[in-house]
């Protein structure tokens, strides 16, 4: 029997855009409490000092019983910051740590398990979440030459949409719900509902960083 915590905090870090993507929540069982939305680029240094005044603002006495995270895809910098907060605050407050994809935690906003995830990756890349299957990256022609009856996510939604991608819609009569990002109920009920995962970044392209042409530095004497 699936029992509903009483305090949970939210994070989400996939965010990499101008638009208002990433947010701090706080839920007492079901119910949002507070919540903050932030944009984002420039929202990894904000988290830490945001969870802590969030916390003080609603005078918690006992620490939250879980802790849920969007793990990605998204934003290599806004996730490690959001992840890494996350799991240090499991590892203080000996609280459960759950990880949702940012996919299942959009369909659960939107109240749509039939609806493809299409997110903002690197180099003219766009991430892919299709229900119940693996996140894979293709391009934004690989893309145009796809169809799905529904789509959101702030490659087609939002400042932040690619104007190929809205053009593809309208060409493709594809669906387009109105969501750029979740809000705290669906990443909770995402964890409640969906497969949940550790609480590490969700890489989908290998790392673009490589080791130097000529080798480490050595250790310091």
């Amino acid at each position: 029997m699936f029992v509903i915590p009483k305090n949970s905090l939210i994070l989400n870090g996939a965010g990499a855009g101008k638009g208002q993507s990433n947010l701090v929540a706080l839920l007492e069982e079901d119910k949002v409490i507070a919540s903050h939305i932030m944009a984002g680029r420039g929202a990894s240094e904000r988290f830490a000092p945001m969870v802590r005044e969030m916390l003080s603002d609603a005078g918690w006495t006992k620490t939250p019983e879980w802790v849920v995270a969007v793990v990605g895809p998204g934003s290599f910098t806004g996730l490690r910051a959001s992840l890494s907060l996350a799991a240090g605050l499991v590892r203080g407050w000996s609280c459960r740590g759950i990880g949702v994809r940012l996919g299942d935690a959009i369909r659960k906003t939107v109240k749509r398990d039939d609806v493809t995830i299409l997110c903002l990756a690197r180099r003219g890349r766009v991430f892919v979440d299709e229900p119940q299957s693996p996140v894979y990256a293709l391009s934004v022609d690989d893309v145009r030459k796809r169809h799905w009856s529904a789509v959101a996510g702030d490659a087609v939604v939002g400042s932040d949409a690619l104007p190929e991608l809205t053009a593809w819609v309208q060409e493709k009569n594809v669906e387009c719900v109105p969501c750029v990002a979740p809000d705290a109920k669906g990443i909770f009920l995402a964890a409640e509902c969906c497969e949940t995962l550790a609480l590490t970044p969700l890489y989908v392209d290998p790392p673009e960083a490589k080791p130097p042409a000529g080798g480490l530095r050595p250790v310091p004497v």
